[in-house]
């Protein structure tokens, strides 16, 4: 009797033992194909375990409930005080809600209970990082890679320099990070970065055409590459670089409006034009951009686009005289060109308010052309060509003093004096003759 009760036991456990791998092979198999949500309604029929709990935890993480994760985790880590699987995924969940000191928190305690553990200094080290506590992530980073070796650490000593505002250190720890591995995009970038913001030209330009020997694929150094040549002036190197930048499907707002200003200082204009647009489009407060463009249009005859620009440049800004003299200038050469000539004439005269010197003696000519040959209004043209004439006298008379004036230019000077007196002399009459 006793042996076939021990039978019927041996086999009832069996049976149970059958139905329990049953269970683990069913949640397996809904972890496995990422069915988290059938996951837990398959927990929640079970008999609670600590297994059981972690696992419903996790499938909350999954689903992004890192909140309903922490409320399973939080009440374990009580219970199973040290357990580093539960207070790592804690650690997660507060990074991802956030919650950067819960997450330093736990990082200290796997620390304490695993002091060896690189993992958990390297996430403590960044976490102090995103916080902003650049000079105790500095130091973590530091001893990471001095107590074990971890020569990915070096970059991250050099970005907590980098935000310290300090370049030089900086750059010695991007650049040891390269050296270890040439393939090392990041640090590579970031040395080159640097090197640029610090005016450090030179050496963005051999840099990074370096990393270019190595590595062509790498879109931010193509671009960094381009835009080391731009930041030395050499824009056709630039522009090369930079139309590479633009096949591998590179469309943002630096490329195009470093190529399109890069196009424009070359004085190509109806190339640089569509980038200068473009540019101008993704960033429409940019003035440098816009007062290229606006040339721009008044080289490719875009004139209503050109005194639509330049009205842009001067309804957003109080720039210095010069700018507002070159504004006016351009809106006026735009509607000249356009044959608006009264409001070519109007924008010419608000130009000379902030003129100087000879830039007035060129504008008073322009306005009396204006006047006489187009607006027909003789008086008025007269009054600019007396202020002209003026002008031109007082340069003719400091063309005589100066040491290093050529003769040729003395001479033509004065025959445009004796013309223009001539000329003044026949307008007047002509004046005078229609009043009669």
């Amino acid at each position: 009797m006793k042996k076939i009760v021990i039978i019927i036991c041996l086999l009832f456990s069996g049976i149970l033992n059958a139905f329990s791998q049953s269970d683990q092979d069913q949640l397996r198999e809904y972890l496995r194909n990422f069915q988290y949500q059938k996951a837990l309604d398959y927990i929640e029929m079970q008999e609670p375990t600590k297994d059981l709990f972690i696992q419903k935890a996790l499938c909350y993480k999954a689903l992004g409930n890192y909140q309903k994760s922490l409320e399973i985790l939080y009440p374990l880590s009580k219970e199973y005080n040290g357990d580093l699987q539960i207070i790592t995924e804690m650690a997660v969940c507060y990074e991802a809600l956030s919650q950067r000191d819960s997450g330093i928190d736990c990082y200290n305690e796997l620390i304490r209970l695993d002091s060896a553990n690189v993992y958990f200094k390297m996430q403590k080290a960044d976490l102090l990082y995103q916080q902003g506590k650049y000079r105790q992530s500095l130091e973590l980073f530091r001893h990471i890679n001095e107590d074990h070796g971890m020569t990915n650490a070096l970059k991250r000593v050099g970005q907590c320099y980098e935000k310290l505002n300090l370049p030089d250190s900086a750059l010695l720890y991007f650049k040891e990070a390269w050296e270890i591995n040439p393939y090392d995009g990041f640090s590579a970038a970031s040395f080159v970065n640097l090197c640029l913001k610090t005016q450090r030209t030179p050496e963005a330009v051999a840099y990074s055409d370096k990393y270019m020997e190595t590595d062509t694929t790498n879109h931010q150094m193509n671009l960094l590459n381009a835009l080391s040549y731009y930041s030395i002036n050499d824009f056709e190197s630039a522009i090369s670089k930079f139309e590479g930048c633009i096949n591998r499907g590179d469309s943002s707002l630096i490329v195009n409006r470093s190529l399109g200003l890069s196009y424009y200082s070359i004085g190509e204009s109806e190339k640089a034009y569509p980038y200068l647009d473009r540019a101008f489009a993704q960033d429409t407060t940019n003035n440098n951009v816009l007062y290229c463009l606006a040339v721009t249009c008044n080289d490719e005859a875009k004139y209503d686009d050109a005194a639509f620009y330049f009205q842009k440049l001067l309804d957003r800004t109080i720039p210095p005289d010069m700018a507002l003299y070159l504004y006016y200038r351009g809106m006026a050469i735009a509607y000249e060109r356009n044959m608006k000539n009264q409001e070519a004439v109007d924008s010419y005269l608000l130009a000379l308010n902030y003129a100087k010197g000879n830039q007035k003696m060129h504008l008073y000519y322009t306005i009396a052309q204006l006047y006489e040959l187009f607006l027909r209004e003789d008086a008025d043209a007269l009054v600019y060509y007396k202020l002209y004439n003026t002008s031109l006298t007082e340069y003719y008379e400091d063309l005589k003093v100066k040491a290093d004036t050529e003769p040729m230019e003395i001479e033509e000077t004065k025959m445009k004096l004796d013309n223009l007196d001539g000329y003044i002399k026949r307008l007047e009459k002509r004046i005078t003759k229609k009043a009669f």
